[in-house]
């Protein structure tokens, strides 16, 4: 089985042990169980059914048993109400036992997912996760609820049907199996084909689904770039792909299906010709016969379920392989077996000689970087685009792990503090901002579950949020839209500050967030983020060197290295290239506004 990543590296997942398989489902063992009982006894009643129309057209033939076919009737007709009172229990006990074992087959791969490390989602795409979620659970729970107690009906009613035959006629009953053979073998055949178009299949909707969610979360871009019609082109080429593979699907589990009726109405035929013949002898009574063929038709139904159950079982073991490729994915960050405790952290960080190269990339994204940052200081990463700044906060935050040397907290090493312990201490507010659909409060509290609506009333208070939530239709309660959509960016800026406040964090991490911020909601975004700072250590990557020049130490950082440490005044005498980056800004600065459109004309006229 194989699925490929982002990077576009083949992966292969081995084949899933039926054992393992079915512990999926030993939570729900006792509804499966009565499930299959109930299919079971319904098979019981169900083998009872031809009997009954046999000797049903045996008395019709004789006109003096009347009331003999009254009865016989009867009976049918209360054992059809037997099947289907148990048609609806066994319905109720595996529908009931499927729709909760996919849904927490969800909740576990989900769960899972969450606390995978970042590096896991820079090499996947979110929209092959999703449909493995969807497609690839639905197969397994459809086989672990459906197909395989099926099967297990389709087994026993062919045991108990051909022991019946037997006993009504031996020389029929060689004559009803002489397709048998050919239909395990097709079945064999086929059951490989299917296992590999249907794999093939799931890969092209994982894909299609994949590129579909890229396109329309990056919606606004398409539009601002009308490349609409780009869009739905190479959607297009995707669907194509898709239909493809499933018109291939389609037409080989189509011949599948014909060659199993085929077997199924060809052994009715020859029962019925051999039959024939038996009763023109007088060896074999009409009704006889009758029960026979029904049988015969309820073998061919067992063997083309089985080889169904077959087919099925070689979907289930593709969709298993690939939704255990994911649960057995480890995350690259763990907790140390025995986690050192964090008392009250005053937030001192020492960053020795680290170094980390990004998974496939050709050159190191830091080079042995050193710096030491005193409790409650504030200092400033500044460099070009690529230079390592925001590498550096993914490895504080643990994201990443340093591949050389090492980063402490208060003498500790990250390697050794446990995660949620690390990364309550901290709180990054990010250039770009994630909301999530749901309420601005919820938003607000994701960075504590538990506060109350006070706590997050005081942190949007201090934030400079509160008087713009107050004016929303429902306030604090007003719906954000996916990824804060129906916000600006300025009060999605106060919303993610309004969370550093509610994580009270000793130690801040601060992607400067008011650059691409008009003059009002920077000056205001600006007074929080002051506010914010006091008390804190806080390390901010500063893309305008004005930020960075209130720090009270600068850190240089270009292509991976730290090339330069100091005040701005230092810098801008001892470093080149910070000296051009400050003459380059300022000289944006002096520049006069361009004339309004249009100016020149109206001055002259």
């Amino acid at each position: 089985m194989n699925s490929t990543g982002r990077d576009g590296e083949e992966r292969s997942a081995a084949p899933v042990p039926f054992r393992r398989l079915l512990g999926l489902a030993r939570p729900y063992a006792r509804p499966l169980a009565a499930g299959t009982v109930l299919l079971l006894l319904g098979t019981g009643v169900f083998v009872l059914v031809p009997m009954q129309a046999g000797d049903l057209v045996d008395t019709a033939i004789e006109a003096d048993l009347e009331g003999r076919l009254s009865r016989i009737v009867a009976s049918l007709v209360g054992l059809f109400a037997i099947l289907g009172v148990l048609t609806y229990l066994q319905t109720w006990f595996l529908g009931s036992a499927g729709a909760r074992l996919l849904r927490d087959l969800r909740g576990r791969l989900f769960s899972h997912l969450v606390g995978l490390s970042v590096d896991f989602y820079d090499r996947r795409r979110v929209g092959e996760l999703l449909s493995r979620m969807a497609s690839d659970l639905t197969v397994v729970q459809t086989a672990l609820t459906e197909q395989i107690p099926s099967g297990f009906q389709a087994a026993v009613r062919f045991i108990g049907v051909l022991v019946i035959l037997l006993v009504l006629h031996t020389r029929l009953t060689v004559v009803a199996l002489l397709v048998v053979p050919p239909v395990v073998l097709f079945a064999i055949f086929y059951g490989r084909r299917l296992e590999r178009v249907a794999q093939e299949e799931r890969d092209a909707v994982a894909e299609t689904s994949a590129w579909a969610e890229e396109s329309l979360a990056g919606i606004r871009t398409v539009q601002a770039f009308s490349a609409e019609d780009q869009a739905r082109g190479r959607y297009g080429l995707r669907l194509a792909d898709l239909l493809g593979v499933q018109l291939h699907n389609v037409r080989l589990y189509g011949g599948f299906s014909g060659l199993m009726a085929f077997f199924g109405y060809t052994a009715f035929a020859l029962v019925l010709g051999y039959g024939g013949s038996l009763m023109l002898e007088g060896s074999l009574s009409p009704g006889r016969l009758t029960s026979f063929l029904l049988y015969t038709f309820s073998i061919g139904m067992s063997v083309g379920q089985l080889g169904a159950l077959y087919a099925g079982y070689k979907r289930l073991r593709g969709a298993s392989a690939r939704v255990f490729e994911l649960l057995d994915q480890r995350s690259a960050i763990v907790d140390p077996p025995t986690p050192a405790r964090l008392a009250e952290t005053a937030g001192g960080l020492s960053v020795r000689s680290v170094g980390f190269r990004y998974e496939g990339a050709e050159q190191p994204a830091l080079r042995d970087v050193s710096l030491e940052i005193a409790p409650g200081e504030l200092v400033a990463l500044v460099g070009p685009s690529g230079s390592g700044k925001s590498t550096l906060f993914g490895l504080l935050l643990r994201f990443y792990e340093a591949q050389q040397g090492e980063i402490l907290l208060d003498g500790l090493s990250l390697r050794d503090v446990a995660l949620a312990d690390l990364r309550r201490r901290m709180a990054l507010v990010p250039q770009d901002i994630f909301l999530f659909s749901g309420s601005v409060a919820e938003n607000i509290r994701l960075a504590r579950p538990d506060a109350g609506d006070d706590d997050v009333r005081a942190a949007a208070e201090a934030a400079g949020a509160a008087s713009f939530i107050e004016r929303l239709d429902e306030g604090f309660e007003t719906e954000v839209g996916e990824r804060g959509v129906l916000l600006s960016a300025g009060q999605r800026q106060r919303i993610a500050i309004a969370r550093a406040f509610l994580r009270d964090p000793q130690i801040l991490l601060l992607d400067e967030a008011t650059s691409s911020l008009d003059p009002d909601s920077e000056a205001t975004v600006q007074r929080a983020i002051e506010q914010l700072l006091e008390g804190r250590t806080t390390i901010v990557i500063a893309h305008r060197l004005a930020t960075a020049r209130r720090a009270r130490r600068i850190h240089v950082l270009d292509q991976g290295r730290l090339v330069a440490a100091g005040s701005h005044e230092e810098l801008y005498e001892a470093n080149e290239l910070y000296r051009r980056y400050w003459l380059l800004q300022s000289l944006e600065k002096q520049q006069p506004p361009a004339p309004e459109e249009g100016a020149g004309l109206t001055a002259g006229a």
